[in-house]
């Protein structure tokens, strides 16, 4: 939601950027430091009722998709590749999805943990 005014600037100069948007319906990054980092005591992490994000971007005349399941992402990819203008495709993943790999806090880029 950050970035939705970049939607009218698409539009508007007609620049055909796809955009793959990953939705667990959390803060995803925040849960996952407040999980490894603050004895998993999660607060405020919870975005289940997030906007239709394909609807959104329908608002600006881009074209769109939701997706849920594993084998809908390849024909899904591969009709967004195929569009000649900016295309969304959302993609419900778990709630749980991390993001590895991780620099954790007050650390550099060579300390970075690995999923394990």
């Amino acid at each position: 939601m950050m970035n939705v005014q970049e939607l009218g600037t698409l539009k508007r100069r007609q620049i055909p950027v796809k955009m793959v948007l990953l939705d667990n319906q959390r803060l995803g990054m925040v849960r996952q430091w407040q999980s490894l980092f603050f004895d998993g005591r999660h607060s405020e992490t919870i975005l289940d009722d997030n906007p239709d994000f394909v609807m959104l971007a329908k608002a600006f005349n881009i074209p769109g998709k939701t997706i849920s399941r594993k084998e809908e992402v390849e024909p899904a990819l591969r009709e967004m590749l195929a569009s000649k203008t900016a295309y969304l495709l959302h993609v419900l993943i778990d709630e749980e999805e991390n993001v590895w790999p991780l620099v954790p806090p007050g650390a550099s880029n060579t300390d970075m943990l690995e999923n394990t």
